[in-house]
């Protein structure tokens, strides 16, 4: 046992040691940027989260009241949402990023197309016999649709 010890130290002492101590410092340095990009990942999470519960609170997670305009009001909150979609993106691994795409552009149609007349024809009743003379299915409620669009883009803010 001496013998491998003493090889290995007289190793140690024919070797330079620079290109140990190269290699430590590359991988102190490895471990703080590790440690950096997951901070910075929870804060673009972070971000993503409170941008969506902030500019969209009176209307998700809970439905208290839906504004009037509903297109402007959503459209003028669309700038701080595309910002902070574009800072998540970048911390998103590769095979979920299609998915994020598409959520967050199926959220940006419906936030384009969605009006107030949209809105109160949805609310009203319908009668079915019209509704079987006409041979029209009926569109899906506007309010589940924001919802289940805003709950896909949430989803991927899960770690």
């Amino acid at each position: 046992m001496s013998e491998f010890i003493d090889q290995i130290s007289g190793y140690f002492e024919t070797v330079p040691l620079w290109p140990f101590l190269l290699f430590g410092i590359l991988g102190t340095v490895a471990v703080f940027v590790e440690i950096l990009n997951r901070k910075r990942r929870s804060d673009a999470i972070a971000g993503f989260r409170e941008t969506i519960e902030a500019e969209l609170s009176s209307m998700y997670p809970k439905h208290i009241r839906w504004p009037k305009n509903i297109d402007t009001y959503l459209c003028s909150r669309l700038p701080e949402m595309q910002q902070n979609f574009e800072v998540l993106r970048v911390f998103l691994p590769q095979d979920r990023l299609r998915s994020y795409n598409e959520d967050w552009n199926n959220f940006r149609d419906f936030c384009h197309s969605i009006n107030d007349e949209k809105l109160s024809a949805a609310e009203q009743p319908s009668d079915e016999a019209s509704d079987t003379k006409q041979n029209t299915r009926k569109e899906p409620d506007p309010k589940e649709v924001f919802h289940k669009l805003v709950s896909d883009l949430l989803e991927h803010t899960k770690i």
